[in-house]
């Protein structure tokens, strides 16, 4: 399969896209277009987060648990005192949760191409994107979750085209791993219900920010 350096340029190309879309189209400042670029670029490793083991998969996570704390930020702030002091206290904790809890949770928890190489997976993370990059501005918060997007996109069609190869020249043959990144349904019941829950949820939400009057009407009426 591509290895860590392939997938990490595939997400590069597709955040600098991004980037560059956006602060064409829509005047994004440089650099809310360097946080997209480092979105697709995360997105690019996104799926690997269910490896068993490695150095990729630690600096994955050494990435994730820097930009989640910064992400949920904008949105702990409002509700509590955020002097200098609770940051100190803030981003190490969620620094160690992540990689101390959360990563030995995920690794044993998952298995490596499951239910994170799949479509679902790529909408669930750009969705999550969207929600905590909203505060920020709708324009960023599209362009952040679209870069996020395409970098797990990317890492999926990168995956499947590794699944075939060319005999003789001419004859495309398929791997026994083809089907398992571009997927809608996992081989795990449990994985693949969590999964799609977790997509209704943060679905729920997203269409409840971005229409707000939809919800109520659906229940009340006109």
């Amino acid at each position: 399969m591509p290895d860590f350096n392939i997938h990490l340029t595939a997400g590069v190309l597709t955040g600098t896209a991004m980037a560059t879309a956006g602060f064409i189209g829509h005047d994004l400042d440089p650099i809310q277009a360097g946080a997209v670029l480092i979105l697709g670029a995360t997105g690019g490793l996104l799926p690997d987060i269910d490896s068993d083991s490695g150095k990729p998969l630690a600096l994955l996570f050494q990435l994730v648990s820097v930009l989640i704390p910064i992400l949920v930020y904008p949105h702990v702030k409002p509700g509590l005192v955020t002097d200098i002091t609770f940051q100190l206290c803030y981003f190490p904790i969620f620094y160690l949760f992540i990689n101390y809890l959360a990563c030995p949770m995920v690794k044993k928890m998952t298995r490596h191409r499951g239910m994170m190489h799949s479509l679902p997976f790529a909408f669930l993370s750009a969705e999550a994107a969207y929600i905590l990059l909203d505060s920020s501005g709708k324009f960023i918060a599209f362009y952040g979750s679209l870069s996020v997007f395409c970098g797990c996109l990317s890492h999926l069609i990168l995956d499947e085209l590794h699944a075939m190869s060319l005999k003789f020249g001419f004859i495309v043959v398929v791997k026994r791993s083809s089907g398992s990144a571009l997927k809608l349904v996992g081989n795990d019941i449990f994985s693949t219900f969590v999964t799609y829950s977790l997509l209704l949820l943060f679905s729920t939400a997203l269409v409840t920010r971005l229409f707000p009057d939809l919800i109520p009407f659906l229940f009340t009426g006109p």
